[in-house]
């Protein structure tokens, strides 16, 4: 059952989750965090039951009825460099991946940041900040995991999907909500004390599914064709365009890559 006793239960931090505020339904778990970001404490987490209206990146709605995923969002105070916070994006997803490991072994990043199972995605990670001067007045990092819901409309049932569609058994959102705070404090201990992701790029890039496979760049209105070679340090995908033997860096938020066949 998804509650905030449970929740709480589940979380083994220092910072990170300390302080859960856990509602049956809100418009948005981010939203919800940005309303309290003056007040709230470090690590705080926000999670709800619903979202009505719940968002994705480039402000697509993201669909969050009661009873089957998870919508959670937690607040980071730390000061971080607004370049180096897109690199939160990439412990997050690391983060979830360990979280839903224990349910199912075939699941993978797709650069940045999204979780696919049978080439489908299983989770949307949104993270926004606010800066003041020269650091972050503090980072926000959404989630969302699709996690007990059984179908999904005609319209995106190819490209979505869930733990129990793909296992067959209900989880535990409270125990997932939990591991995933876990793991990503864990993550980004090491990113804060390093400065980078040196010390992580080899687990990222284990688990990542684009790798030594053709991907598709979208960049300011065109596109191209080249093979991704995993990440560096700062979180860019390192990718060698057709025809080329150069090894050029691409980044997050500054261009889309989606593999030549289907969705990953």
């Amino acid at each position: 059952m998804l509650s905030k006793e449970n929740i709480i239960k589940n979380i083994n931090t220092k910072v990170l989750g300390r302080n859960v505020e856990y509602m049956y339904e809100t418009d948005s778990t981010n939203e919800q965090i940005k309303r309290m970001a003056s007040e709230g404490m470090d690590g705080l987490l926000v999670v709800a039951d619903a979202q009505n209206k719940g968002k994705g990146r480039l402000g697509r709605n993201w669909d969050s009825p009661h009873g089957d995923n998870i919508y959670m969002s937690f607040l980071i105070k730390e000061n971080i460099s607004p370049a180096k916070a897109p690199m939160i994006t990439i412990i997050a997803a690391m983060a979830v991946l360990e979280a839903v490991k224990k349910y199912i072994d075939e699941v993978y990043i797709k650069w940045p940041n999204d979780i696919v199972v049978n080439g489908k995605k299983i989770c949307g990670i949104l993270t926004e900040m606010k800066t003041k001067s020269e650091v972050t007045e503090y980072v926000v990092v959404g989630i969302g995991i699709n996690v007990n819901t059984k179908s999904f409309a005609d319209d995106i049932k190819d490209k979505a999907t869930s733990l129990y569609i793909e296992t067959g058994k209900i989880a535990d959102r409270a125990e997932i909500t939990g591991r995933v705070m876990n793991a990503f404090e864990k993550y980004f201990e090491i990113f804060m004390r390093e400065g980078s992701l040196r010390l992580l790029v080899d687990e990222y890039n284990n688990n990542l599914i684009n790798i030594n496979r053709r991907v598709e760049v979208q960049e300011n209105g065109s596109k191209y064709t080249a093979t991704a070679l995993g990440i560096d340090e700062n979180g860019e995908l390192l990718i060698r365009p057709d025809g080329d033997e150069n090894v050029k860096k691409v980044m997050s938020g500054e261009v889309s890559v989606r593999g030549v066949y289907g969705y990953v």
